[in-house]
């Protein structure tokens, strides 16, 4: 009988690599069967574009809408008071250059993630603080690799390539000696997913909550990474045919390398399924950290008085208006009020 952890296993990431496989496959059968039908393939594929842009702009719309009840910044700083206590600019923002600054250092730099020390128990040391500096290297190898990735890819799409690609190209080789030159970022990106996803198989506490949702993605890009190592260094696609490809798509056609090339068809299918994939699941942090309530805020609970945007508008009546409406009442109910004691 298995245990409990072991179902959980199965069934989360067994569903996320069942998931990856028929993504992955599904051009692979498809290509035969539709290769002089891709025109009409055309059609859906733009529906579902359209249809993902909508969802992200309208979850982006509908969190800025979101009313801020309570003002609760986010604080890891000494906030402003006393002249002689230094403020802390970037840990208690005070202003909205402050915030901004804040805002840039911790979404760019990933401070929450460095400051971040989760106890975990080690083998012989009781408590353990020492995955919380090397899940911050990872996450910040991960994102710095695929933000480079993609910026080099703007070289299939746009002719001529801007001139920053070609220095982000120079900056990224890793070696002359191997045809196509090596990438450092193509390689550490692939290395990146693979000490996440093995650190969501090693770490129990980790593999307890992990859910098919954490896995799908971390799969998904470990599928399109690798094709594109692949179609670079193995298959050597012809990027003047990938280039065209690109152009072709974006005129409203589709124009395949003959021969149809499987790869290709692959990673653009697993790309465009994370592109579908990403306003439905956990990789709106992006944007969702940009726009955090807690972290976006100043601090000013001492200089300025937050209202509730969600309190109900109350019509408040003067006192003196008040008594002069209910003088009479008041008078003989025996409660005191201020006209008769200015009378007297």
């Amino acid at each position: 009988m298995l245990g409990a952890g072991a179902r959980h296993l199965i069934v989360h990431l067994g569903g996320a690599l069942v998931a990856c496989a028929v993504a992955c496959a599904v051009p692979v059968l498809a290509a035969p069967v539709l290769a002089a039908h891709w025109p009409l393939v055309l059609t859906p594929v733009a529906l579902i574009s359209l249809a993902v842009l909508i969802a992200f702009v309208g979850k982006l719309a509908r969190w800025i809408r979101a009313p801020v009840p309570f003002r609760i910044p986010l604080i890891v700083g000494q906030q402003h008071g006393l002249a002689s206590i230094p403020q802390s600019p970037t840990g208690s923002p005070r202003s909205l250059f402050q915030v901004a600054l804040r805002v840039l250092l911790d979404v760019l730099l990933f401070r929450p993630l460095f400051r971040a020390t989760p106890s975990a128990p080690s083998l012989g040391r009781g408590l353990s603080h020492g995955m919380a500096r090397s899940l911050w290297l990872t996450a910040a190898l991960f994102h710095g690799s695929l933000a480079l990735v993609l910026l080099r890819h703007l070289r299939l799409f746009l002719e001529p390539a801007p001139g920053f690609v070609g220095a982000l190209e120079r900056f990224d080789l890793a070696s002359e000696m191997v045809l196509p030159k090596l990438s450092v970022t193509g390689l550490s990106l692939l290395l990146a997913l693979v000490i996440l996803l093995g650190r969501r198989l090693l770490l129990a506490r980790l593999r307890t909550i992990s859910l098919a949702s954490d896995y799908f993605p971390l799969l998904l890009l470990l599928a399109i990474a690798a094709t594109g190592l692949v179609m670079r260094h193995v298959t050597r696609t012809d990027v003047t045919a990938v280039k065209q490809f690109s152009a072709s798509l974006a005129n409203g056609t589709v124009a395949l390398p003959a021969p149809v090339d499987v790869w290709l068809l692959v990673h653009v299918f697993l790309a465009g399924g994370l592109l579908a994939y990403f306003p439905l699941s956990k990789l709106m942090h992006f944007p969702g950290a940009l726009l955090s309530p807690t972290l976006g805020m100043a601090n000013l609970n001492r200089e300025r008085r937050h209202v509730n945007p969600r309190n109900p508008k109350v019509v408040t009546v003067p006192y003196a208006e008040y008594e002069a409406k209910f003088r009479e009442r008041m008078i003989e109910a025996g409660l005191p009020v201020e006209q008769a004691a200015k009378d007297l």
